[in-house]
Order: structure tokens, then C-alpha cells, then sequence
């Protein structure tokens, strides 16, 4: 199971970096499939996210697929509210059915199976943003995600910014959401990472440099929203079923 571990990885870090994630909900979910003890994993999830997202970034960011005013508007909450949830640990499983039912309604919507329709670019409210960067900031410091699965669909929905441009804003929200989460765990001495660690950096490296490059510079906007709404279905199924 070690090798097929880390070719899932390898496979789920090129997938998540093509549409700007980091990939820790899919990592979550390698490690659930190979008998790992996922909550315990919370940490490793969260820093292979931070190599994955940083990649992601910079290759979205360097082709201009940002917007600056977006992302300082939800960093205003979501930082701290993810060092906040980073410092709790829920036993339960209500909050990842709820999670996993919302994404299964993004996969429609942002496939266009629910009948999306292209709307025109609108902009984001303040108080919007200060909103959506509290609620998905705590969820991702208590799951141990880095927020993008929650993020993206949303930015699409509300048309407050294009596929390549919200791929480019969630790279750089998982990153600081990431960071935020992991003080979190070291504060409430949470902060585990597994033996193997290191070989899982250099793999979701190369995963995620090959996937971010793909997605920035070759894959259209359409075939970015195709690969967006499967990591979104992947990312529930790992939240609803296992």
C-alpha cells in the first residue's frame, strides 16, 4: 500500500494544482484509504498544502490570474478564524456531511448540470467577503483543509471573478489558511507528522508543479472548470464516505 500511497498523492497533488488547491482534503482522503489515522494527519495535510498552494500561486499569479482586492477582503477574517478552529477537535461527523452536501450542489452548479448560466462579472461586497473569509477560514482550521473546495464555487457562483482568476485567488487563501491552521494545532498541541513526511514533500512538489503549470498556462477556462468540479466531487465523496 506505501507505493500506491504515494503515487495518490503524486496523482492528487497534479489534480488539485491545476485548478489552484492545495489538495489536503484529497490527501485527507489517501490517507483514510490506506488505513492512516486522518485526524492525527491533520498537520502533514495542511504543509504538503502549503508546497502545493505556494506552486499554484505563483504560477497563476505570474500569468495575472488574481485579484489583490479580493483576497485582502477575505484574509481580513480568515486567518484568524482558522487559527481558531485549528485549535479545536470535533469527534463528530455533522460537520463534514454538511460540508460534503454543500459540495456535491457546487459540483452542479459549477459544472453547469444545474443549469449555470455565464453571468456578468460582478464585484464583491465588503461585508460579503468579511463573511465568507470568517465561515470557511474556521471550517478549514477544524477540518484541516486550506478552504479552496469551499472558496472556489462560491467566487464562481456570484460571478465575483473568472475560473483562472479564482483558481489564482484560492492558491494564495489555502496558503495563508494553511499556515494559520498549523499554528493552530502547534498552539493546541495537535501538530503530528508521520515518518515518511519528507518523501510526500518532494512527491506533491512535483505533482503540484506539473498540475499548476498545466492549469495556468495550457488548460482553457472551460477545461479548468471541468477539472474544478471533479476535485469538488472527490473532495465530497471524501467528506461524506469515509
Amino acid at each position: 500500500m506505501t507505493l500506491l500511497l504515494k503515487l495518490a498523492l503524486l496523482l492528487v497533488a497534479f489534480l488539485y494544482a491545476t485548478v489552484g488547491h492545495g489538495g489536503a482534503s484529497g490527501y485527507l482522503a489517501v490517507f483514510a484509504l490506506a488505513g492512516l489515522p486522518p485526524d492525527e494527519l491533520r498537520a502533514s495535510a495542511l504543509i504538503l498544502n502549503l508546497f502545493v498552494s505556494a506552486l499554484s500561486f505563483i504560477s497563476y499569479r505570474s500569468r495575472r490570474h488574481f485579484n489583490t482586492r479580493i483576497f485582502l477582503i477575505l484574509m481580513l477574517s480568515s486567518a484568524p478564524a482558522a487559527y481558531a478552529g485549528g485549535l479545536f477537535h470535533l469527534p463528530g461527523q455533522v460537520y463534514k456531511i454538511i460540508l460534503g452536501a454543500f459540495l456535491l450542489f457546487a459540483v452542479l452548479k459549477v459544472s453547469g448540470l444545474a443549469g449555470t448560466k455565464e453571468k456578468a462579472p460582478a464585484r464583491m461586497p465588503v461585508w460579503a467577503g468579511i463573511l465568507m473569509g470568517l465561515l470557511i477560514g474556521f471550517f478549514s482550521g477544524l477540518i484541516g483543509i486550506g478552504g479552496g473546495i469551499i472558496l472556489s464555487p462560491l467566487l464562481i457562483i456570484f460571478a465575483w471573478a473568472d475560473m483562472k482568476t479564482t483558481a489564482g485567488i484560492s492558491a494564495a487563501f489555502i496558503f495563508v489558511n494553511s499556515a494559520a491552521g498549523l499554528a493552530g494545532l502547534f498552539r493546541s498541541g495537535q501538530l503530528h507528522l508521520a515518518h515518511e513526511f519528507p518523501v510526500w514533500i518532494g512527491l506533491v512538489l512535483v505533482g503540484g508543479l506539473a498540475g499548476s503549470l498545466l492549469g495556468s498556462r495550457v488548460m482553457s477556462e472551460k477545461s479548468v472548470r471541468r477539472a474544478l468540479a471533479l476535485v469538488l466531487a472527490m473532495a465530497s465523496f471524501k467528506l461524506l464516505f469515509l
